[in-house]
């Protein structure tokens, strides 16, 4: 694949120390960059994944059927809590 691109003084001024610094042409710096974007974007992983390894989801402990029957569960709770009879 052939690639034009139009760069300001400042990109062109950073790929032209790049160049310097590396000894690369211009195909093999791009190649470069292009990897690295990737492989940063390849390790970046959706929020459900981050929550689930840093262990915050399932760290709460509850009643299993919470979701059924949390209406005699916050009775019973705040009964408790209050001494309601």
């Amino acid at each position: 694949m052939r690639i034009n691109a139009r760069l300001d003084e400042e990109y062109a001024d950073k790929l032209a120390y790049i160049q310097q610094q590396t000894n690369q042409a211009v195909t093999d710096v791009i190649k470069s960059a292009l990897e690295l974007y990737y492989q940063q974007l390849q390790q970046q992983k959706n929020p459900f994944s981050m929550l689930t390894e840093t262990g915050f989801i399932g760290c709460g402990e509850a009643d299993p059927k919470l979701s059924v029957n949390y209406k005699s569960i916050l009775r019973d709770g705040l009964k408790a809590k209050y001494d309601y009879r």
